[in-house]
């Protein structure tokens, strides 16, 4: 009887073969914010890593270099990373929580263009960073259309885990801007989510015309 034939991966190359990165596989993950459950509110307690001036900032200000027209790439000041999470205050952030982008798109124009969300790890000193790719989101990935300009995140980044004690800063890419920088909010974990801002308008006018139907009943009543 012959004996049976194993094939036998070289042990070298069976370990290779485990160290490489499955397809499709990232630490950060994607979010659409128009599924239920998923729409954020940028506010003082949420406030912008990256953003423009009327954006609430822990820093007050951000790196806005711009680059060819359409396209940027900005970085934020830096933060540290605290836990547990007291206060924005000295540019302290928490150690856990999502990225929400509030896109301003302009009318007609093809969609904008997310290429990278980098996170940089600048140690306990802030002195060197280096490129935190457990906390980076590599796209390209279109910017939805949810929620245009009006402070409400139109998609979100989720799995952020930082080291309570390290100095971090952020770097947005963004091409074919077509209407303005876009809002990078710190969404912490525990955040409740908003109903979608047109829900908010429609069940706003029902209370309205429910309070002033009441109103007139009373009216009638008395006469």
């Amino acid at each position: 009887m012959q004996p049976t034939k194993v094939c036998r991966l070289p042990l070298l190359t069976g370990l290779a073969l485990l160290a490489m990165p499955f397809a499709g596989m990232a630490a950060i993950t994607f979010n659409d914010a128009n599924v239920a459950g998923n729409i954020f509110q940028q506010t003082q307690n949420s406030p912008c890593v990256i953003g423009n001036n009327s954006c609430n900032e822990p820093s007050g200000f951000t790196d806005t270099t711009q680059g060819p027209p359409g396209d940027y790439d900005l970085f934020s000041p830096q933060y540290l990373a605290t836990s547990p999470f007291l206060t924005y205050s000295g540019n302290k952030i928490p150690t856990g929580f999502k990225i929400g982008i509030d896109e301003n798109l302009a009318t007609s124009h093809g969609p904008e263009v997310l290429q990278a969300f980098n996170t940089y790890d600048c140690g306990t000193t802030g002195a060197a960073c280096s490129l935190d790719s457990n906390n980076s989101f590599t796209g390209p990935h279109n910017i939805p259309d949810n929620n245009n300009g009006n402070g409400f995140s139109d998609m979100t980044l989720s799995g952020f885990s930082l080291t309570a004690g390290h100095f971090y800063k952020f770097e947005a890419n963004v091409t074919n801007d077509t209407d303005g920088g876009e809002q990078f909010f710190i969404i912490p974990a525990g955040t409740p989510a908003v109903p979608e801002p047109s829900s908010v308008f429609v069940l706003t006018t029902l209370l309205a015309l429910g309070l002033l139907a009441r109103r007139r009943m009373k009216v009638v009543t008395r006469s």
